[in-house]
């Protein structure tokens, strides 16, 4: 079998079992590229001469290859390159398209876990305090942008759904009543996701108040969408990536990512060094496994701080916290 014409079945099979629209195009761009590499590197076209070699030459390909941008891949890319062409070559072997296994002696490169602080109730009030829009537009489309701006940071912060989960709300996705909203996950799946009172209120400002503004006063209909942009159009994930461009620049906010992503990771750290438990924080996040919310679940150093004081072999309730002073080195 031809290998571009096996992708193209991969692809299918992948369409039929429900992946989303995004992963669909993640899986082709991914096998394309190797599919032409493939062909130009070695002179494979057909899947029958696809070797282990292949797979690993695929991946120093990509380490030594930049991007167009002139950047070298980072590790993490690279690794979720090889993920899809594993699944890939899996599927290949369960048709027994290969005459034998190729993936069994494959290993993914492996990736340096790097540490990525997360906001501060300090970062997440600079933020909200950052959402006024700007004075070139109207008056009301200011107050509008604003509340709506506020709605967004507060329920990604509150709730930790996904920026594509946001941008997809739509209005007969909010219960107001038992303050749930339903959410299109990955995997094609729906899910009840609570906001708490605090976390709500914002929302119900926008939705209550000043999302008609931005709709033009129109009559509002269940599957329309809850976020709009100053045009009256449904906010984009490139709308929502701006925003929060700019609510960097205008917080000062250095050191840490600022995007919607952080309030995910920011709510998932909180809520368990809170004591909520990991298969209630698992479920809010819309995970399949409790290794993923592990993953976000890095607690801040403060908070080790504390608990690494109280447990100590060291420990001494009448130590002066500040003794120390500030640091090692001067400017």
């Amino acid at each position: 079998m031809n290998v571009q014409q096996a992708i193209k079945e991969f692809l299918e099979l992948r369409e039929l079992d429900n992946c989303s629209a995004k992963t669909l195009r993640t899986y082709e761009q991914r096998l394309r590229y190797f599919s032409t590499w493939l062909l130009t590197a070695h002179g494979v076209e057909n899947v029958e001469d696809l070797q282990l070699e292949h797979l690993r030459g695929w991946m120093a390909y990509l380490k030594r290859t930049p991007t167009y941008r002139g950047k070298p891949l980072s590790d993490e890319s690279i690794r979720s390159y090889g993920q899809s062409l594993v699944a890939f070559c899996h599927w290949l072997e369960r048709e027994e398209k290969l005459e034998k296994p190729i993936t069994s002696r494959f290993k993914l490169p492996r990736v340096e876990k790097k540490f990525v602080p997360t906001y501060t109730q300090d970062d997440v009030d600079k933020l909200l305090r950052a959402c006024e829009a700007s004075e070139y537009n109207e008056p009301d489309i200011r107050r509008a942008l604003t509340a709506r701006n506020r709605a967004i940071v507060t329920l990604f912060v509150d709730s930790g759904i996904r920026l594509s989960e946001l941008v997809g709300l739509r209005l007969g996705d909010v219960d107001k009543n038992s303050r749930v909203i339903l959410v299109h996950r990955k995997g094609n799946k729906w899910q009840q996701v609570p906001v708490s009172r605090e976390g709500f209120k914002p929302l119900h400002h926008y939705l209550a108040t000043h999302r008609q503004v931005l709709s033009g006063g129109g009559p509002a209909r269940k599957d329309d969408m809850v976020f709009l942009a100053d045009n009256g159009l449904p906010l984009t994930m490139w709308g929502v990536a701006a925003l929060f461009k700019k609510l960097k620049k205008l917080t000062g906010i250095n050191g840490k990512r600022v995007s919607a992503h952080q309030c995910r990771r920011y709510m998932a750290t909180t809520q368990l060094a809170n004591g909520r438990s990991p298969l209630d924080v698992r479920r809010q996040l819309g995970h399949s496994s409790l290794k993923m919310t592990d993953h976000y679940a890095s607690l801040s150093v403060e908070q080790l701080q504390k608990s690494h004081e109280k447990y100590s072999p060291w420990r001494n309730s009448n130590s002066d916290d500040g003794a120390f002073g500030s640091g090692y080195w001067s400017e």
